[in-house]
């Protein structure tokens, strides 16, 4: 009985952890993308 309930806590904390480092690494990717289109933008303006 305990040794299910430990396993279950395991597991909701490597889901969470998981489900951050996921989201932490699409909110990275989405602003390097975003400064790369307002540089292409600002470059384009420039000629």
């Amino acid at each position: 009985m305990f040794y299910q309930f430990e396993l279950f806590l395991v597991g909701v904390i490597l889901l969470t952890a998981m489900t951050m480092g996921g989201i932490s690494l699409w909110w990275k990717r989405r602003n390097a993308q975003i400064k790369q289109m307002e540089q292409s933008e600002n470059e384009e303006s420039n000629l």
